[in-house]
């Protein structure tokens, strides 16, 4: 697949995920767990960019990328936000922290799809060699949370 369809594809998915999170009507819903649900709006919605930069970051270029520890820490894998212990961002920096990664991304990873990974990457024995292909695991990645916010925001009607 050429470049420039996966960064349209990358469009697509976040402008979906940014008007997923313009749907939350309040930071107050946001913070609501529902029955059957681990984590809130606010933590699916947080944890999207995070995984995508800790992938893209690490195992692409073998550095952190620019996401701030914290936020790191508050939206990585296998946490939840009963683990917080300070504020979490708000839905507007959220927002922004989407936005402002996908110019990031597309600035930092621009003709480097086909490049081998620093680090190889590995998920349930399949492994993932291109930096190409790991991007377009965080697409997939970003389409099942974009699924999970949506159930949630049902659950909460």
């Amino acid at each position: 697949m050429k470049e420039s369809c996966i960064f349209e594809q990358y469009n697509f998915y976040r402008g979906i995920t940014v008007e997923l999170l313009d749907s939350v009507v309040s930071e107050e819903q946001a913070d609501q767990i529902p029955k059957g649900h681990r984590n809130s709006l606010r933590w699916n919605l947080g944890h999207i960019p995070v995984l995508q930069e800790w992938a893209m970051f690490s195992y692409g270029m073998n550095r952190p990328g620019e996401i701030p520890v914290g936020v790191y820490e508050a939206f990585k894998p296998e946490t939840s936000p009963a683990d917080w212990t300070t504020q979490p961002l708000t839905l507007k920096e959220i927002r922004e922290l989407l936005l402002d990664q996908e110019e990031r991304i597309k600035m930092t990873f621009s003709g480097k799809m086909d490049d081998s990974l620093i680090n190889k990457f590995d998920l349930l024995g399949r492994k993932i060699e291109k930096v190409g292909d790991l991007f377009v695991f965080t697409l997939w990645h970003e389409g099942l949370h974009q699924g999970i916010i949506e159930s949630m925001e049902r659950a909460l009607k």
